[in-house]
């Protein structure tokens, strides 16, 4: 299946089989995710990923979506609000490093936290994408508690952290139909 595949047959389904996904198709959907661009390259999100049932019920519970619990794995993508991740000097060149760092730490919490989260969502799209290629469905997620989860997942308390999308992940039990799409969302060039 080639990327336009991946994206068209792409939906939101929230019921799944019994069927584990196999501890290498999770990697590879994580890594593509992980291949996403990121402004500087500074790569400020991570992906927890979340199979335990217990932690997937307390996920379900805190936020009344079903399909947590539902799915053989949850993906959580977190924004790291921050200047710089610790391991920034491994990632850039010293030089570039520099100058990276004086725009990133001239940037307020909000600015920082905003760029964290477009990375982030980077990710998530990827991740949508290399699952429906793995056969998978998922179920990107807005509708919980950024407190809640990031309590879950042992950020409790944390403002240098939030959270993107929680996606739920797993083989699925229907097919959903295409909802369509507006042709008239292109714009060229410019607003009318």
């Amino acid at each position: 299946m080639d990327v336009h595949e991946a994206i068209a047959r792409r939906r939101a389904i929230r019921e799944y089989t019994d069927e584990p996904i196999r501890e290498d198709v999770v990697d590879r959907v994580v890594r593509a995710a992980l291949e996403a661009p990121s402004a500087f390259n500074l790569q400020l999100r991570d992906v927890v990923v979340i199979r335990d049932p217990e932690t997937k019920r307390m996920l379900s519970e805190s936020s009344r979506q079903a399909q947590f619990e539902a799915a053989d794995t949850v993906l959580v993508f977190v924004a790291r609000a921050e200047a710089l991740p610790e391991d920034a000097a491994d990632i850039l060149p010293a030089d570039y490093l520099a100058r990276v760092k004086k725009v990133k730490e001239s940037m307020p919490p909000a600015a920082l936290r905003e760029a964290a989260m477009k990375d982030t969502m980077l990710a998530a799209g990827f991740a949508l994408v290399a699952a429906s290629a793995e056969g998978l469905a998922t179920s990107p997620t807005t509708g919980w508690n950024e407190e809640a989860v990031k309590e879950l997942i042992g950020l409790g308390g944390r403002e240098d952290r939030g959270i993107g999308l929680v996606v739920a992940m797993g083989h699925p039990a229907v097919e959903a139909p295409h909802p369509g799409r507006q042709d008239s969302r292109r714009v060229d060039e410019r607003y009318a």
